[in-house]
């Protein structure tokens, strides 16, 4: 058995897998951040070893886990570099803390960059050696499989998509503490750092007063576009010319076959991916960009464990 953990600020979702990584079982936890989350590698480890108890099974049964976090990972170490998530404010040994609880082999990674292993397994990317993930949301994550492997760069930060700087004129500040990053300009937080720019450039708009009390969401955005309100396709454009741009300079870097859109903002579909593509083409090195599909993604929430489970068989030595 392979064992999965992807580990959110909400939840852990967990999983096991047979040797051919097949789903066996999928069901998740709340995670608890109290006490700087120190009970959470705990609970995940007691989960795992209670629905193995229940089929029979024990830690010697398993080949491995894999474990995704929200943070930097160290990934020849197994430890993050903090996860303001998980309420993890200094680096945590993930893989030596869990490897002395389970007494099972454990390979962790960003979380991000297990979902992008996962569609590159088993969803939209099945079958391809080089793909691209980015995932949309509250910010912007991403990850870069070459030669079906995840490239993790000397600090494991490679696959940092949402840092390129794709909007240094627009000046808005990112979390890393810098500006310009894709991330302030495509994703929810983007969104609404666009609409406060450039909501006085038009006379009137249905999403005025969602910007004025703040309650503006992206989903207001993509649906009063899609009605034609012009504030809306300003802004669904402007974030998709940011995209194009972004995409266009993974490709001339990494010349994937694929670049796959996830995230909730790729529920926006062909109304977002169609203006990427056209901004992609538009901007993209013609020799790196022919063959490179955009694509949304297949697996949803599930795309991390799916990674998880991965990245156990092609890093552990099973002989």
């Amino acid at each position: 058995m392979i064992l999965a953990a992807d580990i959110g600020g909400t939840t852990c979702k967990l999983g096991i897998f047979d040797a051919s990584l097949k789903q066996v079982e999928r069901w998740q936890i709340p995670t608890d951040t109290s006490r700087e989350g120190s009970g959470i590698l705990e609970a995940v480890h007691m989960s795992f070893k209670q629905k193995l108890e229940e089929s029979g099974l024990g830690y010697g049964d398993c080949r491995g886990i894999g474990i995704g976090v929200p943070g930097p990972v160290d990934f020849s170490t197994g430890t993050v570099n903090g996860a303001i998530n998980l309420n993890w404010r200094a680096p945590k040994k993930i893989k030596h803390e869990f490897e002395r609880l389970s007494g099972i082999t454990a390979v962790v990674d960003n979380d991000a960059n297990l979902a992008a292993l996962g569609e590159q397994a088993f969803g939209a990317g099945k079958g391809r050696g080089d793909i691209v993930m980015l995932t949309l949301g509250t910010g912007v994550g991403g990850g870069i499989i070459a030669g079906h492997h995840l490239v993790h760069g000397t600090h494991g930060s490679a696959g940092e998509i949402g840092h390129m700087k794709v909007a240094v004129g627009e000046n808005f500040k990112c979390n890393c503490g810098g500006t310009g990053c894709l991330e302030s300009v495509a994703s929810t937080i983007g969104l609404k750092n666009l609409a406060l720019k450039y909501s006085g450039d038009f006379e009137s708009s249905v999403l005025k007063p969602h910007i004025e009390d703040g309650s503006l969401k992206a989903i207001t955005v993509f649906k009063n576009a899609e009605d034609g309100d012009p504030l809306s396709l300003f802004l669904v454009d402007k974030m998709s010319f940011y995209l194009g741009l972004g995409t266009s300079s993974l490709a001339a870097l990494t010349n994937p076959s694929q670049i796959i859109i996830g995230g909730g903002l790729s529920r926006a579909g062909d109304f977002l991916l169609g203006r990427v593509r056209a901004y992609f083409e538009e901007y993209a090195f013609p020799p790196a960009a022919e063959g490179t599909e955009i694509v949304p993604a297949e697996l949803g929430n599930e795309a991390g464990i799916y990674g998880a489970a991965k990245i156990v068989s092609q890093y552990i030595d099973h002989e």
